[in-house]
């Protein structure tokens, strides 16, 4: 979420324009989807409540991934399509 944020649109369009799959799991919109109930998600309040939550869960995803990149000098902080 913060690498796509930090680069301009059509850049990022140029750079996965070749690409067929994406491997990355898309946790920002499916992390809440795949891990609770769908009842959860049938009440309005609830629902508009966990919607409200995903940039922040989505957002603590990213930041595991600044502090596993750390030690890799390698690559950009904000990368996160490495494997495993």
């Amino acid at each position: 979420m913060l690498y796509d944020q930090k680069q301009l649109p059509e850049l990022r369009y140029m750079r996965q324009f070749h690409d067929d799959i994406s491997p990355n799991f898309n946790y920002e919109q499916d992390i809440l989807n795949k891990s609770l109930s769908p009842y959860m998600f049938q009440n309005v309040r609830m629902f508009n409540f966990l919607d409200k939550l995903r940039p922040i869960i989505a957002l603590s995803f990213d930041q595991m991934n600044i502090i596993k990149n750390f030690k890799n000098y390698m690559v950009n902080k904000y990368h996160y399509k490495q494997i495993g």
